[in-house]
């Protein structure tokens, strides 16, 4: 009796698994952007993000490739209430980004750069890739975190089970993030700024091996590869995306305007797993 009873759950989340990754594959195809202000998926990692979803025991549900961008902010004031965290990026790239063009935004020659009604803080950023995923079972999950970290994804782990969902994320930690000081005053110089450009592009050139070698690994164990034709450079100025992105499917964690992670309740992982046996 009890046997069949845990068969019949067993069945039960299998197809409550496969229902919410058929809604997800949907929006692939679906001309709809996501609710982000980006609206759709990084071109760079389409291939990886196709790869671990045509696995039957995965689909991902929130992604970013890494970026370089510049936020603002609303400064603190002493007299105002603070109502909201919210704010805007005034430059967006992932890919390596332009120096001079960096430069022209935040030292132009033609108009100032503050706005004298809403000053903002400036800080310059470079995030790392970061995936959530969906797995059918802790199994299948233990094997995606173990290869992840075995890539450089060091701070990769699962996230969160329960009897329904399990999740894990996969990130690494070579973040940057250094004020530039307000709209109303830059703080930093000019030969500086483009010192913290070509620093975010190394850094985007380390996290770019880190996903092919991802991908290269998913490949070693039996993902098949699906290779995607990318559309669109993805940089985006004062908020204006340059290219035509294909559209979102899963979540897009890169056109949230967030302080903070990505992704929500992710936790670093503290327990490297040892090699797993991969069931297809």
């Amino acid at each position: 009796m009890k046997k069949a009873q845990a068969s019949r759950e067993r069945r039960r989340e299998t197809m409550e698994f496969e229902k919410r990754k058929a809604a997800t594959l949907a929006a692939m195809e679906s001309a709809e952007t996501d609710k982000s202000p980006k609206g759709t998926l990084d071109e760079p990692i389409l291939t990886l993000l196709r790869t671990l979803n045509h696995h039957p025991s995965y689909f991902t549900t929130s992604s970013c490739s890494g970026r370089i961008s510049i936020f603002s902010h609303p400064a603190a004031s002493t007299t105002v209430p603070k109502k909201s965290k919210g704010g805007s990026w005034l430059f967006i790239s992932h890919e390596p980004a332009d120096p001079n063009s960096v430069l022209n935004l935040l030292f132009p020659s033609d108009s100032p750069l503050h706005d004298s009604t809403q000053p903002s803080d400036l800080v310059f950023r470079f995030e790392p890739f970061i995936l959530a995923v969906e797995c059918r079972d802790v199994g299948s999950a233990q094997f995606l975190v173990s290869l992840a970290i075995s890539c450089g994804f060091r701070e990769s782990g699962i996230t969160s089970v329960s009897n329904k969902r399990v999740i894990i994320a996969v990130r690494c930690s070579i973040r940057l993030e250094v004020p530039l000081g307000s709209t109303r005053k830059i703080m930093v110089s000019k030969e500086y700024a483009r010192y913290l450009v070509e620093l975010a592009n190394e850094k985007m050139a380390g996290n770019r091996r880190r996903t092919d070698g991802f991908l290269a690994a998913l490949s070693r164990n039996g993902f098949a590869g699906l290779e995607v034709e990318g559309r669109g450079n993805g940089v985006a100025v004062n908020g204006a995306v340059n290219g035509n992105d294909v559209p979102c499917f899963g979540g897009s964690a890169c056109g949230e305007n967030r302080e903070g992670d990505d992704v929500t309740e992710i936790k670093n992982c503290e327990v490297f797993y040892g090699p797993l046996s991969l069931k297809m």
